[in-house]
């Protein structure tokens, strides 16, 4: 047996002064020394892949394979599952074929054995996580060969294929996992993913090598380094004095300036995600006047302009311009006077303020602190006080899932596929530890849509309920998802529509 004793290494200083390493693995790194330096924007939660948020999943998508998989443009790629049908016309038994051949970093074949452990069995021994949160329509998943498996929803689940390719769905070695044990896999993690974990350094640096026996072929980045820098000055500042090859995460303004510097690249792009305001069905919020006057006292194209260079997409709805479920024609205008008199048909002005708390991260995506700032201007204009309160990522899902937040919540939601069912299908839905509204009125609504296997019936049917449940205040859209990089031109970058960097496709 070997002993963890026997994976710690002494390694030389590296970048922004690192001294001591764990080294996952035996032997050295590859002989091949092509290595990226990612400056990243934070720590990753836990190597057991159960809750994630998508900055994060850069590195976990590393490591281990999603039974799904989404191309650039949003399309089914190949990936583990060869193939998959619904063998219902409810939406209720999906059947997956997966591929042969394919090995977890230890070697070990991956089966549908550990499919049915990481969707099944792990969720259910994790109650609390947002694993299984996702995944509680699951009744069973039998497995009548190593390379087929059979689930059954509780429920019907049209939009499963979709969320199979989206976070958190990730396939871990049943074998090893209940071996080793959580504390031991957090300790030794393994996947089958394009990369294996070879050093990490809490809140200091992930190293990851290529798996040479990768189901698609090695990467050919053979070395991965991302270096945690929570700082978005930091990171730019590494960009600039070339100690890192990409970095994510900065305000729109270091973009662009760093992307005229010789040799670099600025990537601004929309993405399938949708920076909104989350309202919670507490205190002064239980009141529509209210939810209402929080969105119409919002000038989104103000702070578009003055923090994103206007490169940030207002929307009114969970939805932009060529995704499934978007309405052109939907507004809710920015209106101050509108704003005043909701809140003045409620008792409220500027004498007497509504007053409440308003949660926001700082760092966790761009320029997410000084939107907050600027909405709690905007809404001070109109006879709204706010106590803004900044929390890191843990206390902000820590508040979701236990139901804390009392107040608005600035926070992006990134579904990787653009499918209106990953939007307000699981962020309002009450029975969901994403839903911060818990609203009675919804579920007759949603549930139906939620099971609909005629898609065009279906897309239709989420523009309604979305216009709807924006009209009601439950959500108030901001903004599209957008990814701020910068990346050296030499290093062959490539953006995907979900925002998610994917290394393995990295020149």
């Amino acid at each position: 047996m070997t002993h963890r004793r026997d994976f710690v290494t002494r390694l030389p200083l590296a970048l922004f002064g690192a001294s001591m390493a764990t080294t996952f693995g035996t032997g050295a790194f590859a002989q091949d020394a092509r290595t990226v330096t990612v400056a990243f924007p934070m720590d990753i939660l836990s190597w057991d892949p159960v809750s994630l948020n998508p900055t994060q999943s850069a590195v976990i998508k590393c490591v281990y394979d999603q039974p799904l998989e989404l191309a650039p443009d949003l399309k089914f790629a190949p990936s583990v599952v060869s193939s998959y049908k619904w063998l219902d016309t409810t939406c209720t038994l999906l059947e997956l074929n997966f591929r042969d051949g394919v090995t977890f970093h230890n070697g070990d074949k991956l089966t549908s054995a550990d499919f049915k452990f990481s969707f099944f069995d792990r969720p259910r021994a994790q109650k609390a996580s947002l694993l299984a949160g996702v995944w509680s329509a699951i009744e069973s998943i039998d497995t009548p060969t190593p390379l087929k498996a059979v689930v059954k929803f509780s429920a019907p689940m049209a939009i499963a294929p979709v969320m199979f390719a989206d976070i958190p769905a990730y396939i871990l070695p049943k074998a090893y996992y209940e071996k080793v044990g959580k504390d031991g896999f957090e300790a030794r993690p393994v996947g089958s993913g394009p990369y294996r974990l070879v050093e990490y350094q809490r809140d200091q640096r992930i190293v990851l090598e290529a798996y040479e026996n990768y189901w698609r072929g090695a990467a050919k980045v053979k070395r991965l380094v991302f270096q945690v820098t929570k700082d978005p000055t930091a990171r730019a500042a590494a960009m600039q004095a070339g100690q890192a090859d990409l970095t994510m995460n900065i305000p729109v303004r270091e973009a662009e300036r760093l992307g005229a510097l010789p040799g670099l690249s600025p990537h601004l792009d929309a993405t399938t995600g949708v920076v909104f305001l989350q309202m919670a069905n507490k205190g002064l919020l239980t009141d529509k006047n209210v939810r209402l006057a929080c969105h119409h006292a919002i000038d989104k194209a103000a702070i578009s302009k003055a923090l994103f260079g206007g490169h940030a997409t207002a929307v009114s709805m969970p939805a932009g311009p060529g995704f499934p479920a978007y309405v052109p024609d939907f507004k809710i205008a920015f209106d101050p006077e509108k704003a005043k008199a909701l809140l003045a048909a409620s008792g409220y002005n500027a004498a007497n303020p509504a007053k409440l708390n308003f949660y926001t991260s700082k760092g966790v995506f761009a320029s997410d602190f000084d939107t907050a700032r600027v909405i709690a201007q905007m809404w001070q204009k109109v006879g709204i006080e706010v106590n803004l309160q900044v929390l890191d990522s843990p206390t902000l899902y820590e508040y979701q899932r236990t139901g804390k937040f009392d107040g608005p919540v600035l926070k992006p939601f990134n579904p990787a596929a653009g499918d209106p069912g990953t939007y307000s299908g699981y962020m309002l839905d009450p029975k969901m530890s994403f839903s911060i509204w818990k609203g009675e009125d919804i579920p007759p609504k949603l549930y139906p849509l939620m099971g609909e296997s005629d898609d065009a019936k279906r897309i239709d049917g989420f523009k309604a309920f979305d216009m709807w449940q924006v009209e009601q205040g439950y959500s108030i859209p901001l903004f599209l998802g957008l990814s701020t990089i910068v990346a050296k031109k030499s290093l062959g970058f490539k953006p995907y529509k979900s925002g998610i960097l994917i290394p393995y496709s990295w020149a």
